[in-house]
């Protein structure tokens, strides 16, 4: 096995529809939520959440197309030992997208062997003011995974995934093969290792 380490990854759904986007809005206060934040949605109510997103993508015509990006953090127990500390991470790497999107975030407690905490950032897709859509390109996905590992001050493994697996299977750490046999390579995560400019205060 190789040396743990800590994980964003990136999950859309571009054909996720309306099961998805219940599922999207609900998943961030399930049993192990230990925190919540919401940035233009109520983190509190998933349906008033749901329809908040939905009403924003419905007035700028775009309704029906890809709703979320899903920013899943998973720190290891020596990053985040404890659910403040955790959230305070997620919050801050969410930081640059907090003006023009609406975000719904959830900080969850799940023990694996190496990880006690992980969070979750649902990123509304629509620009607050313009309409103009965001994507998961990989200038944006670098640049998280880059500022994450700017706040922690250690190595952060991006991984991008773009399979239909509802949330509960994107929380796990466990980094499991991601196709067998025969598949092609368009069908695996794509992974890389992002590490920390060294912090100016040190």
């Amino acid at each position: 096995m190789g040396k743990k380490i800590d994980i964003i990854k990136v999950i859309t759904h571009a054909d996720g529809g309306e099961d998805y986007a219940k599922n999207a809005t609900k998943y961030p206060s399930n049993e192990y939520c230990v925190g919540l934040r919401g940035y233009g949605v109520d983190c509190y109510d998933p349906a008033t959440a749901k329809e908040q997103f939905e009403s924003l993508a419905k007035y700028h015509g775009n309704d029906g197309k890809n709703q979320f990006i899903h920013f899943m953090m998973s720190f290891l127990t020596e990053t985040a030992p404890d659910a403040e500390t955790s959230m305070e991470i997620i919050d801050q790497v969410m930081e640059p997208l907090k003006e023009e999107h609406q975000i719904l975030i959830g900080n969850h407690k799940k023990q694996t062997l190496s990880s006690d905490y992980h969070g979750h950032g649902f990123v509304g897709t629509t620009n607050l003011e313009t309409g103009k859509m965001l994507h998961p390109t990989n200038k944006l996905n670098y640049a998280m995974a880059q500022r994450m590992a700017d706040i922690i001050q250690k190595p952060v493994e991006l991984v991008i995934e773009k399979k239909n697996k509802t949330p509960e299977s994107d929380s796990s750490r466990t980094q499991t093969s991601t196709s067998a046999k025969g598949d092609n390579n368009k069908n695996k995560d794509f992974k890389r290792v992002f590490y920390p400019h060294k912090n100016e205060n040190d």
